[in-house]
């Protein structure tokens, strides 16, 4: 049970936070209850006054009471957890399944976990193939002392998962459970992984400003020179990679002088069509209010997930807007990297890309190859890669999606430093004057 590698204030937090969802759910279908009622009694009018007050008073005490103890029980059960447990305990951020669970559900609520529940979000850290999660570069850094080599190559997970979703199909697809994209390029061509694990419940910009932050610290921390950095991210971490990119060049850090690709998996560029269909549905529910509880319960959903509405990577895609609003793409046009190689993937779920079924289950071919219906990214279409008959998890593991990794990173040359700083600087004179 995830429960015995729980530190005190992980159980304490877990009562509060199981609560808080009963909570918000009982308190949903009271009011929907009430609401029907409501409209029913309205119809057939005065004469059903008696029974409405009568009805009304149970009503309000059974769901009063249950409301009550859906709350207070896990929470006192959390509590006491926390009371009894010892402070040594190891955490369940620690624990493989653990951090499986936690990205799940971080990945639904993890804005409002970060402020309410604080021990049960987690922190960007990162590993090595076979190490630790590390919070501090440095530490990284210094596991990485007997198998560093100056190719580091980052993966990013996607929304609602975790570092161990790269493992996921290993068995199935590479007949070793502990095989990765990362471990073959590893042996074949001397890139070191590196596997990331964060909140994608958080907004995308956040994570990609803390991201470009911590590569920086990495970069100065490795053991030996890092000559070229790559980037890959499945579903919202190609995203994620997109945005730390381009906050740490606008921020001028070193790190992106040695940065030679950026790679997207299955990544909604400019948008996925669940999150749009959540936002218009919510739209509809509120309209009643037998469904506008409902509405309210939906819309609870994590900025991390709002942010796939549109695809927004900058803080200036979504500060100052309504993030519930219906349907509006506040994208801007953020430019690429210049000198680097952006190369995406694209799954469907039908064998041709313009077939009947041109998603892989949550992001559609287009939305993979940067092409929106009000803006495109400027993406090379020479570097994409269409996988037909694929699910949006099939990407994690795919041998097609391996050689296209191995080939794309050994097509790209490292930059020069001094060829790099020249066309940052090009690129912002342009900006300014933009601006």
């Amino acid at each position: 049970m995830f429960t015995e590698r729980m530190r005190p204030e992980e159980l304490r937090d877990a009562g509060g936070l199981a609560g808080t969802t009963l909570g918000e759910i009982a308190e949903a279908v009271r009011d929907v209850h009430h609401a029907i009622a409501g409209r029913l009694f309205g119809l057939v009018g005065p004469a059903a006054e008696p029974v409405r007050l009568i009805h009304d008073g149970i009503a309000a005490l059974a769901y009063e009471s249950t409301v009550l103890g859906v709350k207070t029980v896990p929470r006192a059960a959390g509590l006491l957890g926390s009371v009894i447990r010892d402070e040594a305990a190891p955490s369940v951020h620690d624990h493989p399944r653990g951090r499986v669970v936690l990205g799940a559900l971080n990945g639904v609520l993890g804005d409002s976990i970060a402020a309410e529940h604080d021990s049960l979000a987690p922190q960007l850290r990162a590993r090595l193939h076979d190490g630790q999660l590390r919070r501090v570069p440095s530490n990284l850094a210094h596991d990485a002392r007997a198998t560093a080599t100056g190719k580091v190559i980052v993966f990013v997970h996607g929304l609602c998962e975790s570092d161990r979703s790269w493992w996921l199909g290993a068995q199935k697809q590479w007949g070793n459970g502990d095989t990765t994209y990362g471990s073959m390029l590893r042996a074949e061509a001397m890139w070191t992984p590196v596997y990331v694990n964060l909140n994608t419940g958080r907004h995308i910009s956040d994570n990609g400003h803390e991201l470009a932050w911590w590569l920086g610290e990495l970069t100065r921390e490795w053991p030996v020179e890092v000559r070229e950095i790559a980037l890959v991210g499945h579903s919202m971490g190609g995203i994620l990679t997109r945005s730390a990119a381009h906050q740490g060049h606008e921020a001028g850090h070193a790190w992106v002088d040695r940065l030679t690709h950026v790679i997207g998996l299955g990544a909604p560029h400019t948008g996925a069509p669940l999150e749009r269909f959540a936002n218009w549905g919510t739209h509809q529910l509120a309209r009643n209010p037998e469904t506008r509880p409902l509405a309210n319960l939906i819309n609870r959903r994590s900025v991390g997930i709002k942010d796939l509405r549109y695809g927004a990577m900058l803080e200036a895609d979504w500060a100052g807007a309504d993030p519930d609003e219906l349907l509006v793409d506040r994208c801007g046009e953020a430019a690429l990297v210049p000198g680097v190689a952006y190369s995406q993937v694209s799954a469907t779920l039908s064998r041709d890309p313009d077939g009947p079924l041109p998603h892989d289950l949550l992001v559609t071919h287009r939305s993979a190859l940067g092409q929106g219906s009000t803006r495109t990214i400027a993406f090379d279409g020479a570097r994409a890669l269409h996988l037909g008959g694929r699910h949006h998890f099939d990407l994690l593991s795919d041998p097609a999606v391996y050689h296209a990794l191995r080939d794309w990173l050994d097509g790209g040359e490292p930059r020069t430093s001094r060829a790099s700083q020249d066309k940052r600087r090009r690129w912002r004179r342009r900006q300014a004057h933009t601006d």
